[in-house]
């Protein structure tokens, strides 16, 4: 067995990628570095997050309306789905997007679900968006917020498609769950598990990007992701919504 582990580590090793950097300011940037490192295809996964605060974290960018509004003016979920589409897509070797939700009160931050209740994969993102907006009127959000359980169903994924190259975009609303009584220094549950499941992740050829839309504040999930320790490589990039939004000019 342990003749076993060495080898399926050292296959890991090998397999992942190389090329992702931490200096990235927007998805175009990402996508630049991605074609110079020579990658033509890959294999997407997409996260959404439908914890509770959705409801109050689009009081100043959507109009205090709930982040998951759907309706004549299209949401910041929407959005987001729409453009990493349009500007991802292209890299997508089957155009099979497996699409999980997770924090609503069927999952909280334990479990996902997938958006088709038989776990078929969306074709495409313009599947995806659609059956997004299909299931949201369904669904009561919950909470509290973690990103293990999205994390490790993407490293499931991975394992079962013998190591081939996968990028997990998830989109939240928020930071993970910190309650005010921890002491400086110390994690939460929820950061503790989200920060063992990057780390877990960093040993399979899986990126993750974290696409913040709504008010934020984003600067703890920043500090976060520079402060993670013990990776392979640099597999967690955290992206808020305007760093993306400009390339609506350059894929429509």
């Amino acid at each position: 067995k342990v003749d076993d582990q060495m080898e399926h580590n050292s296959f890991r090793h090998l397999q992942r990628p190389k090329f992702i950097a931490d200096n990235f300011n927007s998805l175009d940037q990402v996508i630049s570095a991605l074609r110079e490192a020579g990658l033509e295809s890959s294999n997407l996964i997409l996260g959404v997050d439908f914890t509770k605060s959705n409801e109050w974290s689009g009081r100043y960018s959507f109009h205090r309306k709930s982040l998951h509004a759907v309706g004549s003016v299209t949401n910041p979920y929407e959005q987001a789905i729409s453009i990493i589409g349009r500007t991802l897509s292209p890299f997508d070797e089957d155009n099979l997007i497996p699409c999980f939700g997770f924090g609503d009160v069927s999952t909280r931050d334990e479990y996902v679900f997938s958006i088709y209740p038989d776990h078929r994969p969306c074709r495409g993102f313009e599947e995806a968006l659609a059956r997004y907006r299909e299931i949201i009127p369904h669904l009561q959000l919950s909470g509290p917020t973690s990103f293990a359980p999205i994390i490790d169903a993407a490293i499931d994924i991975v394992e079962k498609s013998n190591g081939q190259y996968h990028v997990l975009v998830i989109i939240a609303d928020g930071q993970v769950t910190r309650n005010p009584g921890i002491p400086r220094g110390s994690c939460s549950p929820q950061e503790q598990a989200t920060l063992n499941s990057i780390v877990a992740a960093s040993y399979y050829p899986l990126s993750i990007v974290l696409v913040g839309v709504g008010d934020g504040p984003w600067d703890a999930m920043k500090q976060f992701d520079d402060n993670i320790p013990h990776r392979a490589f640099d597999n967690f990039q955290v992206r808020t919504f305007s760093n993306i939004h400009p390339l609506v000019c350059l894929v429509s």
